[in-house]
């Protein structure tokens, strides 16, 4: 199938979903009322800045959080090892609006932190940490054991070996990945609703339950985190298929 042909088929599926999109909009309900909503421009963009900030910083926290566990997993210590799976495998089987919930009311409790901003920020990087070391292990997968005997031979130390040798190797594997990770703090990050934070679900819940439209609140919701996650999504595909053609 020539390039031409694969653009126009994938022009006509992106149309096919657009027409379904905006059918759902307006035969949902008889009388959509979105200028209710979209009257309260200022606080949806205040919203959406909220959940993007929220986002980046959780994304950047994980990223350090993420290697310094991927370094515990990996520990030649037993017992700091085994400690770094059990926590993964109980952060992996809690849901994260239950982690929302204990970071907030419980450990922000015991450890006198009330700032609930900062703890959902918390919240997500913890949750998310384990899914990024899980990203490193498998970047660091194309390093072959001969480099890290040539890294023994000439006595890298441990910052060596990462600065010089496996981050400049692992940083684009990575990529991709770090996007699709993004995406999901974002999507993860509606559930600081439960904790009053003004994040995008927060702020259109309050809009729509104020206007009595909630039909309508909830479509744009929808809405505005597609408008942040599929370019995300089309992204960490390009960035993937550059790097398998480089490869």
């Amino acid at each position: 199938m020539s390039a031409k042909m694969k653009w126009i088929q994938n022009i006509a599926a992106f149309g096919i979903f657009a027409a379904l999109i905006l059918y759902i909009l307006f035969h949902t309900t008889d009388n959509p009322r979105y200028h209710l909503i979209l009257d309260e421009r200022g606080m949806l963009l205040e919203a959406l800045w909220n959940t993007l900030y929220i986002s980046l910083i959780s994304l950047v926290l994980c990223m350090a959080a993420g290697f310094l566990f991927y370094l515990l997993l990996n520990s030649r210590i037993q017992l700091i090892k085994a400690i770094a799976v059990i926590f993964r495998e109980i952060i992996m089987g809690t849901p994260m609006l239950v982690m929302v919930f204990l970071m907030v009311y419980v450990f922000g409790n015991l450890i006198g932190v009330s700032d609930k901003v900062v703890l959902g920020i918390t919240a997500l990087t913890v949750y998310t940490m384990p899914y990024v070391a899980n990203s490193y292990e498998s970047a660091a997968s194309v390093i072959d054991k001969d480099q890290y005997v040539v890294m023994e031979l000439y006595h890298f130390s441990g910052v060596q070996k990462y600065l010089y040798v496996i981050f400049p190797q692992i940083a684009k594997p990575m990529l991709p990945a770090l996007i699709n990770h993004l995406s999901g703090i974002i999507k993860g990050s509606a559930l600081l609703k439960i904790v009053s934070v003004p994040e995008i679900s927060y702020v259109l819940t309050a809009i729509s339950s104020k206007n009595w439209a909630s039909i309508e609140g909830y479509l744009v919701m929808w809405l505005m985190y597609l408008i942040i996650t599929i370019p995300l999504s089309v992204l960490a595909q390009y960035a993937g298929r550059r790097l398998s053609y480089e490869n």
